[in-house]
Parts: C-alpha cells; structure tokens; sequence
C-alpha cells in the first residue's frame, strides 16, 4: 500500500468508529490510529489491524477484507502503569517494572523519541525488575 492511500485511511479512520467484518459482523471499535495500522478494542482484549487488511471506510465504519482473520493479537494488552502515569511510576521506589510494552500502532513523529526514552529506562536502576529475597 502506497504511502498516499495510508495516510488517506489516517484521515478517515479515528477513535471510536466500528470495525466490521464483510458480514457487517462487529469485531469492536478503533481506539488508536497509527502510521500503517490502527488498534482496536473488544471487550479487554486490544488488537492490531494493518491498513492492508481494510476493504473500505464509510459512514457504518471501517470493513476489514478478511474479518476476525484482519486482526493480529496484542501480546500484553496490559503490564504496568499506563502512559499517563509513567513518570510517577519510574520515580516510585515502591514500582519494579520491566518498562512499557511497544503499542499497538506506531506512530512516525513520536517513534524516535519513545525509543530512546525506552533505551533510558531500560539502563535505569528504577525499572529494573526487582531481586528475590
């Protein structure tokens, strides 16, 4: 998929709207948009679904090709304090975390910088899992 038609599906895809397999079968709604791909939810469990897979956007939402197949599972939907709370969390001695997993969708204009506030937690003697006793 060209470069053109992504940022088209950025455009017309956001926060909220149904995902719909071929069947009008709802598979759950968009919760983030990225550069090559958007998440969804359903229930609590997140997934990933490539632009590729998006047949066509209108006003019931976006229709993926090949249904439940479209969607890549999210490994951890969930495994330490949310972005919001990050740097009271990395300041906490209480907190022992291996760091934040690698959302769902990326995004070009933060990606740099996430990585190498990654890298620097990563190195930090905060985010280090704790020792047993």
């Amino acid at each position: 998929m060209s470069h053109e038609a992504n940022e088209v599906l950025q455009h017309r895809i956001h926060e909220g709207m149904t995902v719909l397999a071929m069947d009008g079968a709802p598979l759950g709604r968009v919760c983030e948009v990225g550069d090559h791909a958007l998440a969804l939810e359903h229930g609590i469990r997140e997934w990933r679904v490539s632009f590729l897979e998006v047949d066509r956007v209108d006003e019931r939402g976006v229709w993926l090709r090949h249904g439940s197949g479209s969607l890549e599972t999210v490994k951890a939907f969930y495994s330490g304090p949310i972005e919001a709370y990050r740097e009271s969390a990395e300041a906490s001695p209480c907190v022992r975390w291996k760091g934040f997993d690698r959302p769902a969708v990326s995004h070009g204009t933060h990606h740099a910088d996430a990585e190498a506030h990654r890298e620097d937690a990563a190195a930090s003697p905060e985010t280090k899992p704790a020792e047993p006793d």
